[in-house]
């Protein structure tokens, strides 16, 4: 069900933009995308940016998505099934394999992946997107 609501809001509109590693729906969203913004950062700034993020999420009792009620809690981020920093830990190595191999499959040649690994790039990334609003 989740999947067809997502192909149907995609092929609503000719231009968007997703984020996230949901491989689900991964077939769905590539078929007609141009460009992945690979953000690889290595394994400790990617966990630094994980706790900070959870822990400045449960402090404020910020909430995730607007109109939701869902909101990071202490004991959700550090010891649930569902922590975020759990789940970085235990995904980091697959998820940067998994995009590897992307770079190099057919079946996403017509996709322009654009690979960070330095907070520099993205500085020149949205410089150079700048120029297309």
């Amino acid at each position: 069900m989740f999947q067809a609501k997502l192909e149907r809001a995609l092929q609503a509109s000719p231009d968007w933009v997703l984020d996230g590693n949901y491989n689900r729906t991964r077939p769905v969203k590539w078929r007609d995308v141009d460009v992945v913004i690979w953000v690889d950062y290595g394994f400790a700034r990617t966990l630094w940016q994980a706790v900070t993020r959870a822990v400045k999420r449960a402090w404020h009792k910020h909430e995730l998505w607007p109109d939701t009620g869902n909101r990071e809690s202490f004991r959700r981020a550090f010891f649930s099934r569902g922590s975020i920093i759990i789940w970085t830990i235990k995904t980091w190595r697959n998820n940067r394999t998994r995009y590897a191999a992307d770079l190099q499959n057919p079946q996403y040649r017509h996709i322009r992946f654009v690979r960070i690994t330095r907070r520099e790039q993205v500085q020149t990334l949205i410089a150079s997107l700048k120029s297309y609003s």
